[in-house]
């Protein structure tokens, strides 16, 4: 029996490898081939019977944003004008009952050390978070630590390192890229 869950678990890994490959996920192609910055795309969580794609959307930035000098960033951390990253909508469509969920997705490995996990505050119809963008990168400065671990050549795994609590998150690569936004609902909902 336990031979079976084995054979069975390395054969949905394959098939979730597989899938990712053959849908031309950017992150996969060789870096000397593409120009294409990496992307998170085709990110796919456990429901706790199966992987279910999450689908993506789009934010926006407001406020200051990455043209930012030191001095006006520092300004931003010490309470001056702040700059966040919006989503639309009051709450994602996509409830996850699980505190500490898991999630996949197809990546080389710079690519999946610089996935964050982020926190929004819902306000209005938006759901919004800070953020600190600089030259390269974006720091979300809510959110939670993850464990992000190499399932396979190109097939990667993260999970918040603690427990979520209910509220609105998103796997985030920076703030011009797609999103996979969720939200985490109490058992019972």
């Amino acid at each position: 029996m336990h031979e079976a869950i084995r054979i069975a678990r390395s054969a949905a890994r394959f098939l979730l490898l597989a899938a990712l490959m053959l849908t031309s996920t950017p992150a996969l192609a060789d870096s000397d081939v593409t120009d294409e910055a990496p992307r998170l795309d085709h990110v796919v969580y456990y429901d706790g019977s199966s992987w279910l794609a999450i689908k993506s959307m789009t934010g926006s930035v407001e406020g200051p944003g990455g043209g930012m000098t030191a001095t006006a960033r520092l300004k931003g951390d010490l309470g001056g004008p702040k700059t966040y990253f919006l989503l639309t909508g009051a709450a994602s469509e996509l409830k996850i009952a699980i505190a500490r969920p898991r999630f996949r997705f197809a990546s080389d490995e710079g690519t999946a050390s610089r996935v964050q996990l982020a926190q929004f505050e819902v306000k209005g119809e938006t759901r919004r978070t800070t953020v600190q963008i600089g030259k390269g990168a974006a720091v979300f400065k809510r959110g939670a630590e993850l464990e992000v671990t190499r399932v396979s050549d190109g097939l990667w795994e993260a999970r918040p390192k603690k427990s979520l609590q209910p509220g609105e998150y998103a796997l985030i690569l920076s703030e011009a890229d797609p999103v996979a936004d969720f939200t985490i609902v109490e058992r019972g909902y």
